[in-house]
């Protein structure tokens, strides 16, 4: 019978971003996204003071944990908008840990440089406090070994982004250095794991993919003999496994959501690796949420419906998507044709008065063409001309135009999109005498 003879306790978490803008529109699997999505100024420099509050959150966790070593693989601040305020608050955090050690991989937008708030040295240049010395920065854009300072037996193996580096080589294709006393060697980097979810998922959206950042694949990582991999560069998290379930690693994601493609619940990763007498590591991952608020996304369909039901349809959705009404960031998405005469995003402004923050973006329509039109009319003659654009707009799509088009000509180049957009404008001025413009192009 086999027992524990190493236990090594480690909190870890990464793509913090401090002090970056906050100003990416909202994504999710639909390809849904808007510049709208994003938050006010107000709102971004409140939540932007929060997502710092979590990142302390963590070090305070730490600290009552009595973890053995704090890990951040990646993606601690934005190096062209971080502030001193904010690196100083980072490093009395540090700091207030004393002895438990403190490691810190450099990633995409973290970089290492000379120049940067990673070093004492710029840090005396600015007139702020260095760092304490129970943090350990890793600094070469090549793996290195350090040993844990209380601990014989653990070892970290990591590197940092530089401005130099070639960001699409493969982060593993060679033999990471080891320390031969070392039971454990934790892996501490930031980089792409080929088969990331996420990474599928953006492969699958209509626009253009730039390489991955330092990609690697399940195999890479197992064939290093880790005994678990801190890794960061990707914002959901996620565990990497091998074919026989067996655990290589982790990605903790952002800690705190700052825009609407960091959707839901954000996790630091409280872990607990144990060896046994026969060298057969365990590892177990405990998700710790220690931001106090999500940013959630709830669309809601409104199709054929009038307000009082629209209203009805949107408390369902709210209710469904598990938001929490007092705390959350909430964005809805309103979508689909409603009844002539409804004003969906009425309807839900209205509500905005019971919830934390909520921002309705509009991408209904009314429902017209489900009427039937006196052909005598103007509107009939209006919507008859505007149908028959859209075809010859969209029938022109998918020919290959000649020297002699007419492309040059102001609207020749005009979607069916577009004109259906503008259809149901002009619909909305004979009707109501005024229009909206709406997120519909």
């Amino acid at each position: 019978m086999t027992e524990t003879v190493a236990k090594f306790r480690f909190l870890q978490f990464s793509d913090v971003l401090l002090d970056s803008k906050l100003t990416h529109p909202g994504m999710n699997n639909t390809n849904l996204t808007h510049s709208n999505f994003a938050l006010p100024r107000e709102e971004r420099a409140e939540r932007s003071r929060e997502i710092l509050e979590a990142t302390i959150n963590a070090f305070s966790l730490a600290k009552q944990e009595k973890v053995d070593a704090v890990i951040i693989p990646g993606g601690l601040w934005d190096n062209v908008t971080v502030t001193g305020f904010t690196v100083n608050t980072l490093i009395e955090a540090a700091a207030s840990l004393d002895d438990i050690p403190v490691y810190i991989a450099p990633g995409h937008r973290d970089f290492y440089t000379r120049s940067c708030l990673y070093t004492n040295d710029m840090l005396s240049a600015r007139g702020y406090r260095h760092w304490p010395e129970n943090v350990h920065i890793f600094t070469s854009e090549h793996f290195a070994a350090v040993a844990h300072p209380h601990r014989s037996d653990v070892a970290f193996v990591g590197r940092a982004f530089s401005k130099a580096s070639r960001r699409t080589e493969r982060i593993l294709s060679g033999k990471l250095p080891k320390l031969p006393n070392a039971k454990i060697t934790i892996g501490v980097f930031a980089g792409t794991l080929e088969t990331h979810p996420s990474v599928i998922a953006d492969a699958t959206r209509l626009q253009v993919q730039k390489p991955l950042v330092y990609p690697f694949s399940e195999d890479e990582l197992a064939n290093q003999g880790l005994t678990y991999a801190a890794v960061g560069n990707v914002k959901e998290a996620y565990q990497i496994m091998t074919s026989d379930e067996k655990l290589l690693g982790a990605y903790a994601g952002c800690l705190a959501g700052g825009s609407f493609d960091e959707l839901g619940p954000r996790y630091a990763i409280l872990g607990e690796v144990e060896i046994d007498s026969s060298g057969n590591s365990n590892v177990n991952l405990v998700p710790q949420e220690l931001d106090v608020r999500r940013m959630m996304l709830v669309t809601v369909d409104v199709s054929g419906l009038g307000d009082e039901d629209i209203s009805d349809e949107i408390l369902v959705n709210l209710e469904e998507s598990g938001v929490r009404a007092d705390c959350d960031v909430i964005a809805i998405n309103l979508e689909g044709r409603h009844k002539p005469g409804a004003n969906p995003k009425q309807v839900a402004d209205q509500m905005a008065g019971d919830f934390y923050h909520l921002l309705v973006v509009d991408n209904t329509r009314a429902d017209y063409l489900a009427e039937r039109f006196d052909q005598r009319t103007t509107e009939w003659k209006y919507v008859e001309a505007m149908l028959e654009m859209k075809t010859k707009a969209e029938r022109a799509k998918n020919q290959e135009l000649g020297g002699d088009s007419l492309s040059g000509i102001p609207g020749a180049d005009v979607s069916g999109k577009t004109v259906e957009d503008a259809l149901y404008y002009g619909l909305d001025a004979l009707r109501t005498k005024k229009v909206i413009v709406k997120n519909v192009g």
